[in-house]
């Protein structure tokens, strides 16, 4: 099946919290469900969707406050997301989801465990987003120095234009190797078009004071666990990663949307992680 060929759901998740979700594949297959991050809609996912719908079940979901999902006044944080996953999989019927996240995602998904258990997933894939998203350790896998996150939360994402330029030197710098095509560039900014600067910034805040370590750990002794890194910062991210969590192999690819620029080398790797863990 492909991604062109799947009409999204609106699935209730809590009063008045609508997730839009694409759902593709074997209803009886295990399941793959792919969250994405910080502003962005599931749809970031669709060339996986594409590779896995013919004997997975996959699902992508916008969270909520972002993409066709409801924009909320409360909840724009990841215990809340986490509990909106939780609540999709019981509306769907999916037992046990592979969860696959990405970036802020990473985020989600290990809230995911931190309320469910380590035990009402099968495996857990993380996508370039390190559990400490804040350290002031030189040595340690973070998204910026204190000062960086602080002005961040303080100065560019309170108002429109600075949040703007954000987001352009981000997409251009961090998430895509080489230049962007005009119609790249559109495609992506439409992708998180649908999240308020207002929701991004109270997701940014609570995703840089967050620490899921714990629960990375806990993955890392008792799933089938993959980490994602992009080559930017794999010097880095592998080591402090690979000391956090010993068992959780780690695949250098690529940029931050590494996903969807190379998604043959990703899909591969996913592929792998899958059929050794008899997913």
């Amino acid at each position: 099946m492909k991604f062109a060929d799947v009409t999204p759901t609106k699935i209730s998740v809590a009063p008045n919290v609508s997730l839009n979700v694409w759902d593709a594949g074997p209803k009886d297959a295990q399941t793959l469900l792919f969250i994405p991050g910080l502003t962005f809609s599931g749809a970031v996912f669709c060339h996986q969707l594409d590779h896995f719908s013919d004997r997975y079940r996959v699902v992508l979901v916008d969270p909520r406050g972002q993409g066709d999902s409801t924009t909320c006044s409360e909840g724009n944080n990841y215990m809340a997301h986490g509990a909106d996953l939780i609540e999709l999989c019981r509306q769907l019927s999916i037992h046990k989801p592979v969860l696959v996240g990405w970036s802020c995602g990473n985020l989600e998904a290990w809230s995911f465990v931190r309320q469910a258990g380590w035990d009402a997933v099968a495996g857990l894939v993380t996508v370039d987003m390190s559990p400490l998203p804040l350290n002031s350790d030189p040595s340690a896998w973070t998204e910026g120095t204190p000062d960086e996150l602080r002005a961040v939360g303080t100065q560019v994402l309170t108002n429109d234009e600075a949040a703007a330029g954000f987001w352009d030197e981000y997409l251009r710098e961090v998430m895509w190797q080489g230049p962007l095509t005009q119609a790249q560039y559109d495609y992506f900014m439409g992708l998180g078009a649908g999240c308020t600067r207002a929701t991004c910034h109270e997701l940014f805040c609570d995703a840089i004071l967050s620490d899921y370590r714990p629960e990375a750990q806990d993955a890392d002794k008792n799933l089938p666990t993959l980490m994602y890194v992009a080559e930017h910062w794999a010097d880095v991210a592998v080591p402090w990663f690979n000391t956090l969590c010993p068992n959780t192999p780690t695949e250098v690819l690529g940029a931050h949307l590494m996903a969807n620029q190379y998604p043959q080398q990703f899909n591969a790797r996913l592929e792998q992680f899958l059929q050794e863990a008899n997913l």
